[in-house]
């Protein structure tokens, strides 16, 4: 069993797990004490097989649907995992932008 990864179950799932290692590598980069610790080390290593995974992802998306999508969704993941890991502060205006973000990756996916 092969998986179409240009399926839209296939895409979503790739740019998930990319959003996944790029927000948790920026949040061990950052919450890492120096940059000779174990910590900095995972950060590094996550927040690099994130990007040799947007590689793999401009070779089997569209760009003009990867590139939207993948950003927006790194700055809500980035704001999330700010707020909840690092306990930083969300204003109203964060929360209209986020809600902004995510209608028009909506937009994006259904036209798709």
């Amino acid at each position: 069993m092969s998986i179409n990864w240009t399926s839209p179950l296939g895409a979503t799932g790739l740019l998930l797990v990319y959003i996944s290692s790029s927000c948790l590598g920026l949040y061990f980069l950052k919450a890492a004490e120096g940059w000779k610790t174990p910590l900095f080390a995972t950060g590094l290593l996550l927040y690099g097989s994130g990007a040799v995974l947007w590689l793999f992802i401009l070779r089997l998306l569209p760009l003009s649907f990867a590139f939207p999508v993948a950003s927006g969704c790194l700055m809500i993941g980035t704001l999330l995992s700010g707020a909840i890991l690092l306990g930083e502060s969300v204003s109203a205006g964060h929360i209209v932008g986020s809600c902004m973000i995510i209608g028009g990756i909506t937009i994006i996916a259904l036209n798709r």
